[in-house]
């Protein structure tokens, strides 16, 4: 009997998650056990509904490994007597990564995004810097969704090409399945559904260009935005910028885990990632809003290239808006052969059924722990050189401010010896005008006016 452990930051709203929330399904239909380990959050509850078992574990982004925390897994993984674990996020290695490796058990090591965020980790918390040759090179395997992905890790930190698999998304599609598919040709019903951060602003924004212009051919045209995020404030200037109420033609829903009630009374999706495949899967129509730039519309043409950047548009050619609208108003008149291709598609090729993996029984962690001395060791060099380097700057540094001080005592005496001076010129000064303003040289000044002007008569007279 396999007994499965897949761990997660925390189970919120996002792409990562409904994978996790998939992977229960297939797995338990497989007659597994499968166990969770991660933060509390809005689909926490949905793994026991699926027929998983929820363990709350913290996982925060930190620099340390706790002790504690990685006993805690160890006990977890010897009591549930754990066959394979799934790491699905970075934040979990520095806990989940110490307990597979103690208690010899595999792992496979995820790679999701489509961008690379490990130089984030290496940065802020540089101990991720030893964690990930090692997280990389004993994983049994490195699972990427793309593969662009896989190179990201593959050209970092050598590792060979045989350990990576590319496993695009996959969906349960009869977890999926539209009981009330929509054939309206109008498009009153928009949906988008994303996170508010920074990297996926630009596809949010024109997401709302689309939908400002299929308002201008339909006024009854209603939009609606589930997500949350720090960049809130952003989106809603955005479409207050673009004449576009609140409340009125846009609605922001917040975070939501029925995303298929939504999807099943949406008539459009506008959006990027995993959001187009649940769309698909539903049979609604969808445009890949894009990260640099509108994609267009899915279709049997395009689905293929779309699959392998898992619906981020970032292989796909960009099209102006106008270009859009001409594939949405063609979308009218074969919408139903559409969305029946797309199905098609992902159900030979996206079931998640099909392709989530598992390990065969067989299965052994290959770690040695030489390598991680060699590793250690390597560290330590770097580390002992960088210190070389900071002491050859700061000794520098010393020296300049050195000569800066030198300089300022110079100038403390220039500045000392001038203000010396002008306090002897201020005193000269008083001294002066003590003596002008005394009786005596008032005396003197009258003496001195009535010698001159004696002295000019006598002269005068002498003339004469």
């Amino acid at each position: 009997m396999k007994n499965i452990l897949l761990c997660n930051n925390a189970m919120g709203i996002g792409g990562v998650e409904t994978v996790i929330l998939n992977q229960i399904t297939a797995f338990t239909r497989r007659g597994y056990n499968v166990y969770v380990v991660a933060g509390k959050e809005i689909y926490s509850d949905k793994i026991e509904e699926l027929g998983g078992k929820y363990i709350e574990f913290d996982f925060p982004e930190e620099n340390d490994i706790d002790e504690k925390k990685v006993n805690k897994l160890v006990k977890i993984i010897q009591e549930k007597e754990i066959t394979e674990i799934h790491i699905h996020k970075y934040q979990c290695i520095t806990s989940v990564l110490p307990a597979a490796l103690i208690t010899n058990t595999p792992y496979f090591a995820y790679e999701h995004g489509i961008r690379d965020t490990k130089k984030y980790y290496t940065w802020n918390y540089p101990l991720y810097k030893i964690l990930f040759p090692i997280y990389f090179k004993n994983a049994y395997k490195v699972i990427a969704i793309t593969p662009n992905t896989a190179k990201f890790t593959q050209n970092e930190y050598n590792v060979p090409i045989e350990k990576y698999i590319i496993v695009h998304n996959g969906i349960d599609l009869e977890l999926y399945k539209n009981k009330n598919f929509r054939d309206s040709m109008n498009f009153e019903k928009i949906l988008i559904i994303s996170r508010f951060c920074e990297e996926k602003l630009l596809t949010i924004f024109s997401g709302i260009d689309i939908f400002k212009n299929l308002l201008e051919k339909n006024e009854k045209a209603k939009l609606s935005i589930i997500g949350d995020g720090d960049r809130r404030k952003s989106i809603e200037e955005y479409i207050e910028k673009n004449n576009l109420t609140i409340g009125g033609q846009v609605e922001l829903l917040g975070v939501k885990n029925n995303i298929r009630d939504y999807l099943e009374k949406t008539d459009l999706l506008l959006g990027v990632d995993r959001c187009v495949l649940e769309a698909i899967a539903m049979k609604v129509p969808a445009v890949i809003t894009g990260y640099k730039g509108i994609k267009g519309l899915v279709c049997k043409n395009n689905i293929d290239m779309a699959i392998e950047e898992n619906f981020s548009g970032d292989n796909m050619p960009t099209i102006d808006i106008s270009e859009c609208m001409e594939q949405i108003e063609n979308l009218k008149s074969n919408k139903k052969t559409i969305v029946e291709e797309n199905y098609a598609i992902a159900e030979e090729k996206l079931n998640c059924y099909k392709n989530y993996l598992n390990m065969p029984d067989d299965a052994k962690i290959s770690f040695n722990w030489i390598d991680l001395f060699g590793i250690l060791k390597q560290n330590i060099d770097l580390i002992e050189k960088q210190y070389v380097d900071i002491k050859k700057k700061y000794d520098w540094i010393q020296k300049i401010e050195n000569e800066n001080k030198g300089l300022l005592q110079e100038r403390e005496k220039e500045s000392q010896e001038n203000a010396r001076l002008q306090q002897e010129n201020i005193n000269l000064k008083r001294e002066l005008e003590n003596v002008y303003n005394s009786k005596r040289w008032r005396y003197a000044e009258k003496l001195s006016n009535i010698f001159h002007k004696k002295k000019i008569i006598k002269i005068r007279n002498e003339g004469k």
